[in-house]
C-alpha cells in the first residue's frame, strides 16, 4: 500500500504554473491524453483494415488524423496544451479538458519571457507530433 502512494505522490505534477513545463491540470491531462491514444487507436485500426482496399496515397492522408492524436496525447503527459500557449494562457483547473469554451479558472500570463518559453514548448511539441504522425502515416501506408 505504501508503495502505491509513494508512486501516486511521485507522478504528481505541480499545482502551479511553470513556464514552458506546466500549463494545464490533472483533469486537463487526462482528457487530452485519453483523446489522443483514442484518435491514434481508432485510425491505426482503419489503416490497418483497410491496407488492401485503399490505395496508397489515401494512407498517406492519416497523417492528419495521427498528427491531432499524438498532439492531445503529448499534451496529456507533458501537461501542456499548445492552444493555452498560443493564446498566452493557462488554466490548472479546467472543467471539459479544452483551452476554448467557458472557463472561469483560465488565467492570462503576464510575462512576455513566459510567454515565449510556452511558444517555444509548443513548437517542440507540434514538431514531435509531425514527426510521429510521419511515422505512422509512412509505416501503414508500406504495409
Amino acid at each position: 500500500m505504501k508503495l502505491v502512494t509513494l508512486f501516486k505522490k511521485s507522478i504528481e505534477m505541480p499545482p502551479e504554473y511553470a513556464p514552458g513545463r506546466c500549463n494545464i491540470g490533472a483533469r486537463g491531462r487526462a482528457i487530452r491524453l485519453a483523446t489522443g491514444l483514442g484518435i491514434v487507436a481508432v485510425f491505426v485500426g482503419f489503416g490497418l483494415l483497410t491496407t488492401g482496399s485503399v490505395s496508397l496515397v489515401f494512407r498517406l492522408f492519416l497523417f492528419i488524423p495521427f498528427y491531432i492524436g499524438l498532439l492531445a496525447a503529448l499534451e496529456g503527459t507533458m501537461s501542456f496544451c499548445v492552444l493555452h500557449a498560443s493564446r498566452g494562457t493557462y488554466d490548472l483547473h479546467e472543467p471539459s479538458g479544452v483551452a476554448f469554451g467557458k472557463s472561469k479558472t483560465k488565467m492570462a500570463v503576464w510575462s512576455e519571457e513566459w510567454k515565449k518559453l510556452d511558444r517555444r514548448k509548443a513548437r517542440v511539441m507540434h514538431f514531435e507530433a509531425v514527426l510521429g504522425a510521419l511515422v505512422l502515416a509512412v509505416l501503414l501506408a508500406l504495409a
